[in-house]
């Protein structure tokens, strides 16, 4: 039977790989995606939303482990990022109920019809 342990090879020069010097653009081309101006809004909601699924995912992760002190771990670091969650998602709800105030929109529930019984 044939020896599969045997690593006995020449081994080569290790070298340097070159790379091209970058330079700096101040405008992407083509398809390059720029980052956020000053005045551009962050979506909140993205931010929330991946707040709350990690803090799902902690949770998980504490019922799934092996040792007490990684579930408390766990369950501590889920209460966190659910907390932040929690917290975004209000602030977007609040920011969006003053840029309606702002705007001068009516903030009541809309008149749905419904079907009287008699």
């Amino acid at each position: 039977m044939e020896d599969f342990f045997s690593f006995d090879g020449g081994a080569y020069e290790r070298t340097i790989p070159t790379r091209p010097a970058r330079t700096r653009r101040t405008h992407g081309a083509g398809g390059d995606r720029q980052e956020l101006t000053a005045g551009e809004p962050i979506d909140i909601y993205h931010w929330a939303a991946v707040a709350l699924v990690t803090a799902l995912m902690c949770a998980v992760l504490g019922y799934a482990a092996g040792t007490p002190a990684l579930a408390r771990a766990a369950n501590v670091t889920s209460f966190v990022f659910g907390a932040m969650g929690g917290a975004l998602m209000a602030s977007g709800v609040v920011r969006s109920l003053r840029s309606r105030i702002a705007a001068g929109a009516r903030l009541s529930v809309a008149r749905m019809p419904v079907a009287e019984t008699r």
